[in-house]
């Protein structure tokens, strides 16, 4: 049996926003994913992150996550990538 998946939409911030040229990215997922798999689809679908992912995290309803948190299709997922200031 094929496995269900749902689309989940990602916030960029910053560099990954840049990189990207978006402030969003809509992302396919299993259904039960977790956001180990969000981070998975991200570098598949953005090639051009593949050297900015290692060092981001994953925040789900405003809360950064690790990598076995789960994610519903309600989610509100965001890629914070790292950050400077002064």
């Amino acid at each position: 049996m094929p496995t269900s998946l749902m689309d989940i939409e990602v916030l960029l911030f910053a560099a990954a926003r840049e990189s990207v040229g978006s402030d969003t990215i809509c992302v396919q997922v299993p259904d039960q994913a977790v956001a180990d798999d969000v981070m998975q689809a991200l570098g598949q679908t953005l090639p051009e992150l593949s050297g900015l992912l290692a060092a981001c995290r994953l925040a789900v309803d405003c809360q950064y996550v690790g990598p076995h948190e789960a994610i519903s299709v309600d989610s509100e997922v965001a890629l914070i990538p790292p950050v400077s200031g002064g």
